[in-house]
């Protein structure tokens, strides 16, 4: 199934940073809108766009892939004109020192400035940069608001999509933002006779706060989180811990946590997992079984509230993942669009058609 280009870049153009996705969940509901019957937004900002099943059936389904990407909330402006920020998401604090940003809901150019290395003791030289500051060019902190910046705006990266060699591509907010698309992609082939929520959720990177909002509103029968998933397949990666690959084609999680426990994510219920196995399978698509063990998707949320439901995650494996130039395969991702929409196209397992004790 081609996954569009087009709309990708349309979507990562947009700002999202947490809390702020309004622009993003506009475009994904203009995009969405002629493919589904209703679109809708909650008070949170997420976006439900539905298209409805069949009088014969009664199955929901909900696909769900998160606006936000990592950004920075305003929280101070000096008497010199310079902006303090507050984290937001999963940063690594060595992709922060000499990038370009856009701040404020005019998207003013900024920088993040390293000290200069001539000043720098042998310490400073090795180590992560501390107290950084957002510099757009202002001297008072007059100026700041004259070029229409104030404390409590938000920053995000000042960059793109770029296409890579080998129908790969590389920018910032590929997280989730490849999955919006391949959301779109699908909405445009679909006909089942399932209903079909497909659901753009706020604030996933500080606490996957808008999945719980829309599982609970929404109820579905089976809620699946899309997302990328976070490979180290390159050679300044690590030996050992996961094991996918770009080019592998779509992972379907085992589970998610914050640690080696699974603490705070979620294990996969063996139904769902067998559901995507064999969409993938009757279409001839590879897959591959990960656990990330460093963070966790929507699934969590979705899969407890209200009564608890089926859920589970598919990912499309990325590169540097939280940072400027995320990378990833167009083939993993149209490759994850033909196993959701084969999915849709099959029943759901019973408890007695999956592996288990007997």
């Amino acid at each position: 199934m081609h996954v569009s280009f087009e709309d990708l870049e349309t979507l990562v153009e947009a700002p999202g940073a947490p809390g702020n996705e309004y622009a993003v969940a506009d475009r994904f509901a203009n995009l969405m809108e002629p493919h589904v019957d209703h679109v809708s937004f909650d008070a949170m900002g997420n976006v439900t766009a539905t298209s409805e099943g069949s009088e014969d059936s009664d199955f929901e389904v909900m696909f769900a892939a998160h606006t936000d990407e990592l950004g920075f909330l305003i929280d101070r402006v000096d008497e010199n004109g310079f902006l303090t920020f507050r984290m937001l998401g999963g940063h690594y604090k060595g992709n922060l020192s000499g990038q370009r940003v856009r701040v404020g809901p005019d998207g003013v150019p900024g920088v993040i400035g390293p000290r200069c290395r001539h000043y720098m003791n042998e310490d400073e030289k090795e180590s992560l940069p501390e107290n950084l500051r957002i510099d757009i060019g202002a001297t008072t902190s007059d100026d700041v608001a004259e070029l229409g910046v104030e404390p409590g705006d938000y920053a995000i990266w000042d960059c793109g999509v770029t296409r890579l060699g080998n129908d790969r591509i590389a920018g910032r907010a590929l997280d989730d933002r490849i999955a919006l698309a391949i959301l779109l992609a699908i909405a445009r082939e679909e006909d089942v006779d399932a209903t079909v929520h497909y659901v753009a959720t706020v604030q996933e990177e500080v606490g996957l706060r808008g999945a719980r909002a829309a599982g609970y509103s929404l109820d579905p029968d089976v809620a699946i989180a899309l997302e990328i998933f976070p490979v180290d397949d390159y050679p300044a990666g690590r030996t050992d811990g996961v094991k996918a690959t770009l080019d592998g084609g779509p992972v379907v999680e085992f589970g998610d946590g914050t640690s080696e426990y699974l603490f705070g994510g979620v294990i996969v219920d063996r139904q769902t997992r067998t559901w995507l196995q064999d969409a993938a399978e009757k279409i001839g698509v590879t897959i591959q079984h990960d656990l990330m063990l460093t963070g966790s998707t929507d699934a969590t949320e979705l899969q407890q509230v209200r009564g608890g439901r089926h859920a589970g995650a598919i990912a499309v494996p990325c590169r540097y993942s939280h940072s400027p130039v995320e990378t990833l395969s167009m083939v993993d991702a149209e490759e994850t669009a033909d196993v959701l929409l084969s999915a849709l196209n099959q029943e759901f397992p019973s408890r007695d058609e999956i592996r288990r004790p007997r």
